[in-house]
């Protein structure tokens, strides 16, 4: 029976553990004694009992995979692709794809949570000068030039006019935008990148990630030594949620109906073009594990690429719009005072 757990591992730490793990298997450490390394070096309360448990449960005759399956800390795509290492004699060579796929995991979390932050950060100061200027910077001009017998800028009367209410309304505006930047934040700490996908599910960003989780799957899959047909079902089963779900289940369909994978991958649409070529070269040549691992770095460079670009032109809005606050409530206050100093001039 899993055990519950508080422990939850991020996909850096997943990555590290698979790491370690791979380093301990090549110096021909055995999985238990490599679990009792890991054991020695823990460095927190929360590591030593999960590692405790895992090395007590292998001590009692249970496989690596079914250890860490019953501590409750690992994910169930983790436990299942070990298990088919261990039973195709890959373990290693498992572990050691498991390592490169969280941290590509890792690193696209990285992108999503540095596309979210800044320009929530920004809309969220932008709200915060502009209740500063309508709150305290215009109500003071006002009484200036009520002293000095001026009357205010149409614009700055119907600013001031605005006055509580608008206060009010960059409040609110200003509270909002940090909820949000606070809860994508959760979001993005608490799950895993994919959670956040579903936001930006309909843009090509999205689509690059999921074709590098796609290929990054497949080729681990392959390289465990599952079959084709099965690797497939389960990275379908895998990115059920994902916007490539639709793609996937077509491709599925034809490689079951007997269309080559390669040609199967294209008329889904998973990968056109130069990518597809690659994929069919990369099947002919008898390397189709490591061609999809490439094709998913791509994939994941290209998603960078576009939440970059999607990120820049936010914060060009964001600017934009800062811009034209602060010049419309300094153009409110600086018209009538150089009409009261070309007076004082005359």
């Amino acid at each position: 029976m899993k055990k519950k757990t508080l422990l939850r591992l991020t996909d850096d730490e997943l990555a590290n553990f698979c790491q370690q793990l791979t380093l301990l298997s090549r110096a021909g450490i055995t999985g238990e004694e490599s679990v009792a390394i890991l054991l020695d070096e823990s460095e927190t309360t929360g590591k030593r009992q999960l590692y405790t448990g895992i090395h007590n449960a292998m001590l009692s005759g249970a496989t690596l995979s079914a250890a860490l399956n019953e501590s409750g800390a690992f994910p169930a795509y983790l436990v299942q692709m070990l298990e088919i290492g261990q039973t195709s004699g890959r373990e290693e060579q498992v572990l050691d794809a498991l390592s490169t796929y969280y941290q590509r995991e890792a690193d696209t979390r990285r992108a999503l949570r540095q596309t979210v932050a800044y320009p929530a950060g920004m809309a969220a100061l932008i709200a915060v000068i502009v209740l500063i200027l309508v709150a305290r910077v215009l109500p003071v001009f006002q009484r200036v030039f009520e002293q000095l017998g001026v009357a205010a800028s149409p614009t700055a009367a119907i600013l001031l006019q605005f006055g509580d209410a608008g206060k009010y309304i960059a409040i609110v505006l200003a509270i909002v935008l940090i909820i949000c930047a606070v809860w994508l934040f959760w979001m993005l700490f608490q799950k895993d990148a994919r959670a956040f996908g579903k936001l930006f599910s309909k843009t090509e960003a999205a689509r690059c990630v999921d074709r590098s989780r796609f290929s990054s799957a497949m080729a681990l899959m392959l390289a465990s030594g599952l079959p084709l047909e099965a690797s497939l079902a389960r990275v379908c089963a895998l990115l059920r949620d994902s916007s490539l779900s639709g793609a996937m289940d077509a491709c599925y369909r034809q490689t079951i109906d007997g269309t080559p994978f390669p040609k199967a991958i294209a008329a889904s649409k998973i990968f056109t073009g130069i990518e597809a070529g690659l994929l069919s070269t990369g099947f002919r040549a008898g390397i189709p594990d490591q061609t999809l691992a490439d094709l998913g770095r791509r994939a994941g460079e290209q998603a960078s690429e576009h939440l970059s670009r999607t990120l820049v032109r936010f914060e060009y809005g964001l600017v934009v719009a800062l811009c034209a606050a602060v010049a419309l409530v300094l153009l409110s206050v600086m018209l009538p005072l150089l009409g009261v100093l070309s007076t004082i001039g005359g």
